[in-house]
């Protein structure tokens, strides 16, 4: 590619040297050029990232959006688990949905409150940041909860790896009788560059905060 730039822009050796405006008019194509490719990968990569594809999470319940490329896993007492297996930290970032019956007189704050409770007993170093009220489906009432801990994913293998802190939220709401937690997470040092993808199960679950930020989803 380099010689073909090269040979475009030197003279020939049997015509005249190229005049000052065609020495300009050949450098102006070569940044023309450079710049559609440029405009054409970042087109390709916007369109990687927010490419996606809907699943459902149970009856009466919103469908959740999920990133095309992420592995469909089964775990445990999970209605839904989608890992990144391409993630370059050892800890997968992953989205995870947990279902379960309402209890009766059990308002949203409640939920919330023993759901936290839940994760600081089986969490280790769990370290809670922030609190949002939310709303889903525009006029559904939720709580998302921030917060880090460690991780480490190395261990079930018995490999010899370092722990990884961890930084997820927690999406609570109730609907149609059943509490729904809407978790993502990933790496700390990663958490910027999953961003979009985590940010594709929000807008599909049309999330809005309430405190001061009508933008919603992952800052």
């Amino acid at each position: 590619m380099a010689s073909l730039f090269s040979a475009l822009r030197k003279p020939s050796v049997t015509n005249q040297p190229p005049s000052v405006w065609e020495t300009r008019r050949n450098d102006l194509v070569i940044i023309l050029w450079f710049a559609l490719m440029l405009a054409l990968g970042l087109g390709i990569r916007n369109r990687v990232l927010n490419a996606s594809h809907t699943l459902a999470i149970g009856e009466g319940l919103p469908n959740i959006a999920l990133p095309v490329g992420w592995s469909i896993t089964k775990a445990e007492g999970l209605a839904l688990q989608a890992k990144n297996l391409a993630s370059p930290s050892m800890f997968d970032a992953e989205i995870d949905v947990y279902t379960r019956d309402l209890k009766p007189n059990e308002a949203i704050e409640l939920v919330h409150s023993a759901w936290s409770l839940k994760r600081s007993e089986i969490l280790p170093q769990y370290r809670e940041l922030s609190v949002e009220n939310v709303k889903v489906q525009n006029d559904i009432t939720g709580m998302r909860t921030t917060y880090a801990y460690v991780a480490d994913p190395t261990r079930e293998s018995g490999a010899s790896g370092l722990p990884v802190v961890v930084e997820a939220q927690d999406l609570v709401f109730v609907q149609n009788n059943k509490v729904v937690v809407v978790t993502t997470a990933a790496d700390a040092a990663e958490w910027t560059d999953e961003a979009p993808y985590f940010q594709q199960v929000y807008d599909s679950l049309k999330l809005q905060l309430l405190d001061g930020d009508a933008q919603g989803g992952v800052q």
